[in-house]
């Protein structure tokens, strides 16, 4: 073992040397051949008759002592590779550290009245520097004063809000990069894209006081879903609750991976097996007694998501030479992916750091995929891709169902698709078959055993399913997530993967269990735990919040430019 904390040109020679040594202790006669170049005359009769029998010659020997040595060479290498995760030189961040890397600037005054929180009425945008026009290619600076509803000025910051500029006109439009100073007050940074009146919107998503309110929340409370597990034996039935965590004051069966530490039970049913949990369903409970009357109004609908006024008209941008650096690189897996990192414009996707290619259409899109396997991995946002792309007549669904995977083929181009839906938490009240779901870990490791791979793209999206529970439940399905890629990549570095990172969801009445805070928060972990992978990144984030789109599945001109920035990191 000791071999393998050497570099790589000396696993070869290395080998040889051990490889013979070994051989010629079996077989010392080889050693013999090899000095003497003796004939088959000259062997003892053991030997000599055991070379008759299987008619052996000098020749033969050496070939098959040097595909040995190959043959041992490779398996060295295949071991090297298998153990390339262990001795990556990336450091491998604890559940805790990627915790502490996402700390969310929490709001430093108790909360006491709802009249103390932020207004989105009283507070106030202002452009900083205001000018007449501006070229395309400069940058927009925004100031955001955040009061609360007496008025006043707020001396502190933790508020979400989110930011975008757009031209309705020209369907075009761009998230904003924005900067908490931590005493009320907000810079928002644009890039201005194309020329035209450009407006500028800025919505209180949370004010800080509800954002208190949601990590209090999160970092502690597994009983937001409620999980019903049917247990099957013949045709015997039981159900019983399950959860992420249960009080062990009733004997419980307890399903754990002791290779990524997740852990799910259900209370023991009266009669039947652990071992016969088959289904599993879930609904979000209906209240939340934790919350005050004040703390369920800071989170109600009509306080979330509120626009706040511009102090000023929109902005006049027009087209100077040269002002605009367009991409020149392809996009390529392992790019540095920036927020914003793009912008809408006639209903299309630009990306700010790569040239996307035109894989909009059912001919372009064959032609990239044609002789290869597409893996849509995690909830029903890649699955939108599935579905999109059978009815673009891309693919067409052989079999499978929404709630499990699908499989779909194109015979004249040799494509296949599936889309293949993660395991438990899955939150749906149609019933989800325990035994048969598989991790996707599991099936990036079958991919793996194909060996060089450039065949093969894999989009991962996950998150959506997550945002009830505490960020640890997600962040160790992310590291198991990148264990997996790691071993993928050792056995197929050409294997092209791409994460797509969660979208915007709908603005709901009580955002206790599926804020957009959580959403971004989970973003923010996707980039941290995969950032020195040779991965490629969709920012469904960035693309939902230019767009203005409130959707867990957002419509098609989002879901397109989707797929054909993803499609742009695997085909040129």
């Amino acid at each position: 073992m000791a071999l393998f904390n050497y570099p790589g040109k000396w696993y070869g020679q290395s080998l040889m040397v051990i490889s013979s040594i070994r051989l010629q202790k079996r077989c010392p006669r080889l050693r013999y051949l090899e000095l003497t170049n003796t004939s088959t005359t000259d062997l003892p009769s053991a030997v000599e008759h055991h070379v008759q029998t299987w008619g052996f010659k000098l020749s033969r020997v050496k070939f098959i002592f040097i595909c040995f040595c190959f043959f041992m060479v490779f398996k060295i290498y295949k071991w090297k590779s298998i153990l390339a995760e262990t001795r990556t030189p990336h450091k491998k961040m604890t559940v805790d550290e990627v915790i502490f890397s996402l700390s969310w600037a929490p709001s430093t005054s108790n909360f006491t009245s709802f009249n103390d929180s932020s207004s989105a009425q009283h507070s106030l945008v202002r452009l900083e520097q205001p000018r007449a026009q501006y070229c395309v290619g400069d940058t927009l600076n925004v100031l955001v004063e955040m009061r609360n509803y007496a008025g006043h000025p707020k001396a502190y910051g933790g508020d979400f809000i989110l930011a975008r500029i757009y031209s309705p006109e020209l369907e075009a439009s761009a998230s904003g990069d924005i900067t908490d100073f931590q005493n009320g007050s907000y810079h928002v940074q644009f890039r201005l894209f194309w020329p035209g009146e450009v407006q500028v919107s800025v919505l209180l998503i949370h004010s800080s006081e509800a954002v208190k309110i949601l990590q209090r929340d999160w970092m502690q409370d597994y009983n937001k879903i409620t999980h019903i597990g049917t247990f099957i034996e013949g045709e015997k039935e039981e159900k019983s609750q399950c959860a992420l965590r249960l009080s062990s004051n009733r004997p419980l069966c307890e399903y754990r991976k002791k290779e990524d530490g997740e852990y799910y039970a259900c209370y023991r049913p009266k009669t039947l097996p652990c071992n016969s949990l088959t289904i599993m369903q879930s609904s979000y409970n209906q209240s939340d007694p934790k919350l005050t009357k004040e703390e369920a109004q800071l989170l109600a609908k009509e306080n979330t998501g509120l626009e706040i006024e511009n102090g000023f008209n929109p902005v006049t941008v027009v087209g100077c030479t040269g002002a605009l650096h367009r991409p020149t690189e392809k996009c390529a897996v392992g790019m540095n992916s920036p927020f914003p990192g793009g912008y809408f414009h006639s209903k299309r996707w630009s990306s700010f750091f790569c040239q996307i290619g035109p894989f909009l259409s059912k001919v372009t899109i064959q032609r990239c995929l044609k002789r290869k396997t597409l893996y849509l991995l995690g909830d029903s946002t890649p699955r939108q891709w599935m579905e999109y792309l059978t009815r673009l007549n891309v693919v067409k669904i052989v079999y499978g169902s929404r709630f499990d995977s699908y499989f779909a083929h194109d015979a004249d181009s040799k494509i296949t698709i599936r889309w293949i839906k993660h395991s438990h938490p899955w939150l749906s009240n149609f019933p989800s078959n325990i035994k048969t779901s598989v991790t996707i870990p599991q099936v990036l490791d079958r991919i793996a055993v194909g060996g060089r791979r450039k065949d093969v793209i894999v989009v991962i999206g996950i998150g959506q399913h997550f945002r009830p529970y505490p960020p640890e439940v997600f962040i160790r399905r992310l590291q198991s997530i990148r264990r997996a890629i790691l071993r993928l990549h050792a056995h197929s570095p050409q294997t092209v993967v791409v994460i797509k990172l969660e979208n915007s969801i709908a603005l709901k009445s009580s955002m206790i269990s599926d804020s957009n805070w959580y959403g971004y928060i989970h973003n923010l972990a996707q980039r941290k735990v995969f950032e020195d992978l040779n991965v490629a990144l969709v920012d469904a984030w960035d693309m939902t919040i230019a767009a203005n789109t409130f959707n867990v599945h957002p419509n098609d001109i989002i879901v397109s430019n989707q797929v054909a920035l993803a499609l742009s990191f695997s085909c040129h």
